[in-house]
Parts: C-alpha cells; sequence; structure tokens
C-alpha cells in the first residue's frame, strides 16, 4: 500500500509542476520514468506471486455446492431452450353483402362465409426450434372461425371436422437437415401445402379474402414426409409422399405425390412449379386427383409487387361414364407501396386482385359454371405490427348461384338467388412473428 500510494504521490507532484508551468522539464521527465519503473516493478512482483500459489485440483461435478449445483441445473435448462421462437398474429374483421342475403352467408367464398357479422377469423401461436445440429420442430396453433373451416380428416373416414370446432392444429412436424451434399432438407408431420399464391393466415396475403383458386383449386394441408435439395443457387426442389388432400389419416390405401420446383434467377424474380397428384375418394383408390400450379412473383422496384397464379387440375372416375372431371383458374394481384407515390405515405398499400375460375363439371362449387371477381383492398399500417384493412370485392358468375331472399312457400323455405355478389371488409390484425 505504501508502494502504491508513494506513486501516487509522485504523479501528483509531477502533475502540480505541469499546471504550475514551471521551466523545470528535466524533474518532470525524470519523475515519469521513475513512476513508469517502478510501475513494472510491481507487475513483476504480483507475477511471480501468482506463480508460487498452487493451482487447485478441479472437483468432481458431485462435490460441488448447493449454489453451484443449481447453476449448473439452471444452465441445462437454459440448453434445452435455446433456439426455440414463439409468434403469432391475432385478427378479426366484420364482413357486409349488398345481397343482403337471409341465410347470412357469401356464397362461394373460402372463409369470409359470415355474412353482415364481426368475426374472430384467427388467433394464432406458433413454437418452433432450429437447433445447430441441423434438427428442429414447428408446431402452429389456430382458433377462431379460420380455424374451423381448415380442419381435416382426423379418421380417415372422408368426413372432416368443419364446423365442429373453433380449435386446430394447423402444422405440427419436424425438420433435419442432413449433411448430404449442400444439405437434404427434411419435413415430417402435418404441414401446409406447397401449392398457391395465398397462405391461410389473412395478414399474410395482399387481400383479406382468399381467390376462389385458394379455396377451389387447392388443399389446404397434408400429412406426410417432404425431401427437399438446392440443385443450384437459383434452383430448389422438394418431393414427397403424403396421406391426401387436407388428410391427417387417409382415406383410401393409395398415397399421394407432393412436388415443386423452385426457380429465383434474380433476387427480384421467383417462378415455382408445384403439382399433387394421387387419390383423393375415400375407399376409392382408383380414382386419381391431380393439380398443376404456377406462381410468379415478380418485383421490378420497391413497394411494386406482381403475382400470378394458375391452376389446372383433374380427377378421373367423377362423371358419368366413368368420365374425368376438370377444373381450372388463374388469378393476378398487383400491390403498390405507398411510399412509391409520396414518402409520407409509407404506412399504406393497394392491392388489386383479379381472377377467373372454371368449374365446368360442377366438382369444385357443386354448379357448371365460370366465376370472375375482382377485389380491391386498402391496407394501413397503424404500426410496426398492427395494421388495417378494407376491402371492396365483387364477384359474378355466368349462373345464378350467389344467396339473397329467402320466401316461405307451402313445399318449404325457397332462396332466391342472384349472378353477382358485393361485399365490403375491414379488418384489423396484430402480428408478433
Amino acid at each position: 500500500m505504501r508502494k502504491v500510494c508513494l506513486c501516487l504521490a509522485l504523479v501528483a507532484l509531477a502533475g502540480g509542476r505541469a499546471l504550475a508551468g514551471g521551466d523545470d522539464d528535466a524533474f518532470f521527465k525524470d519523475t515519469i520514468r521513475a513512476m513508469q519503473e517502478r510501475i513494472k516493478q510491481l507487475e513483476e512482483e504480483v507475477r511471480q506471486l501468482k506463480a508460487q500459489q498452487p493451482v487447485p485440483a478441479s472437483a468432481p461435478a458431485a462435490d460441488l455446492g448447493p449454489i453451484e449445483q443449481r447453476l449448473k441445473t439452471l444452465e441445462d435448462g437454459v440448453g434445452l431452450l435455446k433456439g426455440i421462437e414463439v409468434g403469432g398474429m391475432v385478427y378479426g374483421s366484420y364482413n357486409y353483402n349488398f345481397n343482403n342475403p337471409d341465410s347470412k352467408d357469401n356464397s362461394l367464398r373460402i372463409f369470409d362465409t359470415r355474412a353482415n357479422n364481426f368475426t374472430l377469423d384467427l388467433a394464432q401461436l406458433a413454437i418452433s426450434k432450429q437447433a445447430e445440429d441441423g434438427l428442429g420442430f414447428m408446431l402452429k396453433l389456430n382458433y377462431g372461425r379460420t380455424a374451423r373451416l381448415i380442419q381435416s380428416d382426423w379418421n380417415g373416414d372422408g368426413t372432416f371436422s368443419n364446423g365442429t370446432s373453433n380449435f386446430d392444429v394447423q402444422e405440427a412436424y419436424l425438420t433435419y437437415t442432413a449433411p448430404l451434399g449442400k444439405g437434404v432438407g427434411i419435413k415430417a408431420g402435418k404441414f401446409v401445402t406447397l401449392l398457391g399464391a395465398e397462405v391461410i393466415e389473412s395478414p399474410l396475403n395482399y387481400n383479406i379474402s382468399r381467390s376462389f383458386l385458394f379455396g377451389l383449386a387447392i388443399p389446404f394441408t397434408h400429412t406426410g414426409v417432404l425431401f427437399s435439395y438446392p440443385l443450384h443457387d437459383m434452383v430448389s426442389i422438394t418431393a414427397g409422399v403424403v396421406n391426401g388432400w387436407d388428410n391427417v389419416i387417409d382415406s383410401n390405401k393409395g398415397k399421394t405425390f407432393l412436388g415443386s420446383l423452385a426457380f429465383t434467377p434474380a433476387e427480384s424474380l421467383t417462378w415455382t412449379f408445384n403439382g399433387t397428384f394421387g387419390p383423393e375418394q375415400a375407399n376409392r383408390g382408383g380414382s386419381k386427383r391431380g393439380v398443376f400450379d404456377t406462381v410468379l412473383t415478380y418485383k421490378p422496384i420497391k413497394h411494386l409487387d406482381l403475382v400470378l397464379n394458375y391452376d389446372y387440375g383433374s380427377e378421373t372416375g367423377l362423371l358419368a361414364g366413368d368420365r374425368t372431371a376438370e377444373w381450372y383458374g388463374v388469378a393476378g394481384i398487383i400491390s403498390i407501396g405507398g411510399a412509391l407515390l409520396h414518402p409520407n405515405w409509407e404506412a399504406f398499400s393497394l392491392a388489386q386482385r383479379a381472377e377467373w375460375f372454371a368449374d365446368r363439371d360442377g366438382t369444385r362449387t357443386g354448379t357448371r359454371q365460370d366465376l370472375w371477381g375482382l377485389t380491391t383492398t386498402l391496407k394501413w399500417a397503424l404500426t410496426e405490427r398492427l395494421s388495417l384493412r378494407f376491402e371492396y370485392r365483387h364477384d359474378e358468375s355466368n349462373r345464378t348461384v350467389f344467396s339473397q331472399k329467402r320466401f316461405l312457400t307451402p313445399d318449404g323455405p325457397l332462396f332466391r338467388f342472384l349472378r353477382g355478389q358485393d361485399t365490403i371488409a375491414t379488418e384489423l390484425s396484430y402480428n408478433f412473428y
């Protein structure tokens, strides 16, 4: 301690002389040199003292004290939670149908089926993990009306639980990246389909409502196994085998093939070719359903997105004479961010969707018809996670299929149908992914 005090005194003395502006520079320099030499001596003494101390032997884990043992247990538990991510979303909407149907149904809609109603569409919780060894999982739980409408066949009897429960396990699967070549991705369990330009969660789409193609031409989910591999920096392939369309338990003896080929020639351009083929009728493995789906996404400049989706589907053995049924359609979407027009409009965006769907055999809609639709959606991002959207949609058919009035007759209720349907909707969503 005396040595340290001496050094501090020397520093203070040298600093006092320097501040006094004296001419005794030699004294100042000598003092600094003496102080530096003394510091070196002190450092050498400390090094020697440390070298003389014996290094304690490592104690076995069993001899850890209570505190150390608890810390080790806590660290092991935290290691198991490492990499786990939790996210989700909540959104609700209001929809008004200008036909004012007595049935309170929006005809041929997918999830926005209730007319003139406030609806809790979806409350979603997602838990996922991707470990350093390539092993991971995804669990996505849904509650709300959308969850009710996407439920799968859990019994293998060809019936779906739609309309009976507001809870659904949308996805539950394991993932693993095998160290082969550039890495073979494996996904096994229940997962959403590879087909389509839209997804189940409304806030992740450009529009509030889904297109006819999303609800009538393709499945929602599959249960099975998929393998994926990057063939090139611009090309990747995915293929696998699943139970079928929206089947947790298969309803027949056959299996369905599911695959996708994705091209990304530029950061702004993605083109995917997707397909599914296999038996989908309950206890009828001889009837085969196939769908070809392609999605082109192009973002030529910032705040401008262009999307084009085409689907063609067929199923054997559904029509009289064992003939094949067909359906097909196309949908295009253009989305313009407000910042493209004015810097102060960053929080706004406008999306326009146009679509056409042909069900000439009536196997997808119940009526032989052609459908057209125009949808305009305005989005206002109130915060980074909270968004408000407004939408106007017009549907048209070459047949009178859109519900309007109900009349009571001696033979029972009689519904009046129109060729067109106009709706407006608003949606408030909170996303915490």
